[in-house]
């Protein structure tokens, strides 16, 4: 079950995103600030469950022949016998994802039809993308071929990865394997080579396709810790977003340490308007700054919409915080184990707690939310509150995260940070039921600690 992306994209299942399928979902909610008159949500938990979902391993189909050097046997001629026309057709594919990981961009564009320039610009735009994102592991893996001797549509999922980041090729009981994207291609027989001819990519919300680097010519400005991608039209921002990020990048450096998860790098995607709406299946919710996609075990993609961030310094650097906090708290989470919407207090509080650190709840923006929900009528009774519905009011979902920033506020207060992020691990990583991980990581069962917490909270909101 993909999470919903909508004015409240709060959470649902995981997959490519989260709480459903795969570890991934929709994006996550920033703190509102009074002065704007409205909520801002920065996708994070959410916008990793919805990714987990609804992304690469959700659209693996099972028993295809993968085209690489695995598979060459398979595309072979018996002893004497030419190569069929779809044999052809795999090796023209081959032969391209050779030339992209050896860097050889002639190659590459070889095996586009010459008579098409706009084509041949697409594919030069993707092969530099692609490299400059440090491409490591491309795969066409085809999972339907149809036609007859002058030519074929093919169907595949392209699988990729990048420098980095953890690549697992094949996918498995214990894997959800590589990132991948669908495109559609038709290759021609053209004096005597097959060549493609068309190309195009799946637009999906619910697949969260396509990738920046499959219709975008993007820019690089590499940092000790954090990458930043970007169009030309926003590369202005780098000089002032890289200390940014790098410092909320050491913060969380720390804290992956905590939970098991250290982070070789951390990529970052700043988005223009057209961007925002278009990569990963689109975002037009205009409550929504940010999100964190997972991409398997490959990483994670954070992705800012610098139209509504980059005139608010500290709404800025809160959202980077925060949704790196979900890439190391939850990021990298096989979807078969991930827990689902239930733990969506946790996921979303411990990413406030990080995207506000070091400074405590008390100083948030939701404090008012906060104040106002447990001094309501419908108090809350216990820290791990119910997951939000897909139309839940901003007021709800500011008080929601608010909540949950408290509440992890609260832990670390009175058990300690380390405790804290053990039971993160324990419970969001680890798939432990909740007592069991509040046994392990505080020593007394969750009922001890809701009730403590719930009466700490209403003390300090």
């Amino acid at each position: 079950m993909p999470a919903q992306r909508g004015p409240h994209s709060w959470e649902s299942a995981p997959g490519l995103p989260f709480a459903g399928p795969p570890f991934a979902g929709p994006p996550f909610a920033n703190p509102p600030r009074p002065a704007r008159g409205r909520g801002l949500l920065v996708g994070g938990a959410l916008a990793l469950v919805a990714a987990l979902v609804v992304g690469a391993g959700a659209v693996y189909v099972a028993n295809r022949e993968p085209l690489d050097s695995r598979a060459e046997a398979a595309t072979q001629p018996a002893p004497g016998r030419p190569l069929t026309p779809s044999e052809l057709v795999s090796q023209t594919l081959k032969r391209q994802t050779a030339a992209l990981l050896h860097g050889d961009e002639k190659a590459w564009l070889a095996a586009v039809d010459p008579g098409q320039p706009k084509l041949r610009s697409q594919y030069r735009t993707m092969y530099r993308s692609l490299r400059a994102l440090g491409v490591t592991y491309f795969e066409y893996k085809t999972h339907s071929v149809q036609g007859g001797s002058g030519e074929f549509r093919v169907d595949a999922d392209v699988a990729y990865c990048f420098a980095d980041h953890q690549c697992v090729v094949d996918k498995s009981v214990g894997s959800d394997g590589p990132p991948t994207v669908t495109q559609h291609l038709k290759l021609r027989s053209i004096k005597g080579q097959w060549l493609i001819t068309s190309q195009t990519a799946r637009t999906s919300v619910q697949a969260q396709e396509p990738a920046p680097w499959e219709t975008s010519a993007l820019v690089t400005a590499n940092g000790k810790r954090v990458t930043l991608v970007a169009m030309r039209s926003e590369q202005k921002y780098f000089r002032r977003l890289l200390p940014m990020a790098e410092q909320a990048a050491t913060i969380n450096d720390r804290f992956a340490v905590l939970v098991g998860n250290p982070q070789k790098r951390y990529r970052i995607y700043l988005a223009g308007a057209k961007q925002w709406k278009s990569w990963y299946g689109g975002m037009t919710d205009k409550w929504v700054v940010g999100y964190a996609l997972p991409l398997n075990e490959a990483g994670t993609d954070v992705v800012l919409n610098m139209a509504e961030l980059k005139n608010d310094t500290r709404l800025l650097a809160t959202t980077i915080q925060h949704e790196l906090g979900h890439v190391v708290t939850v990021g990298g989470v096989h979807r078969r184990s991930y827990t689902g919407p239930g733990d969506m207090w946790l996921k979303e509080g411990i990413a406030e707690y990080i995207g506000w650190y070091p400074q405590p709840a008390t100083a948030s923006w939701r404090r008012q939310s906060v104040r106002d929900a447990v001094n309501g009528s419908h108090r809350p009774t216990s820290i791990a509150l119910k997951a939000l519905n897909a139309d839940a009011r901003t007021e709800e979902g500011d008080a929601f995260y608010g909540l949950g920033h408290f509440a992890a506020d609260c832990i670390a207060t009175k058990y300690g940070q380390r405790a804290l992020f053990t039971f993160v691990r324990l419970y969001l990583r680890e798939d432990r039921d909740l007592d069991p991980a509040s046994r392990e990581a505080f020593g007394r069962p969750f009922k001890t600690v809701d009730s403590s917490c719930v009466a700490w909270i209403r003390d300090r909101a």
